[in-house]
């Protein structure tokens, strides 16, 4: 993918204003930990797909998208990623399940699926046991 297309959302149509903000920002706050370098990022949903599960949230749904292409300041393509999250009472979290970076000096990415240890440590203790199966 050479050109970023950020007006057409894709899949991602079914996401409002806030939840589309919210779900950027965390994993943007999620990329930080796979990348050494800072780099504003802007999001391409044009080839985002529906990989099995959503949740209704804030204004809008949710899914576990692939095809998450993530450019930075100047259009160049940085990373491609799948999004997962994890929705219950009182707790909301999006992460990165894979993400693939375009060079190696950007970091090492997420090429094995499951909830990392960071992430872990983000899932409150009393809902741990519904994801035990689920970590890396």
């Amino acid at each position: 993918m050479t050109k970023p297309d950020y007006i057409n959302l894709g899949l991602s149509t079914k996401m409002g204003p806030q939840l589309r903000f919210l779900v950027e920002k965390q994993l943007v706050d999620d990329l930080h930990f796979y990348s050494n370098e800072l780099f504003q990022i802007k999001f391409d949903w044009s080839d985002s797909c529906i990989e099995g599960h959503g949740t209704e949230y804030l204004d809008g749904i949710l899914d576990n998208f692939s095809g998450i292409w993530l450019f930075d300041v100047n259009d160049n393509f940085v990373a491609e990623g799948w999004l997962e999250f994890i929705h219950e009472p009182n707790f909301f979290l999006v992460y990165w399940d894979h993400l693939e970076f375009a060079a190696p000096r950007l970091g090492n990415g997420k090429l094995q699926f499951g909830i990392p240890p960071h992430i872990w440590q983000k899932i409150p203790d009393f809902l741990r046991w519904r994801y035990e199966k689920k970590r890396m």
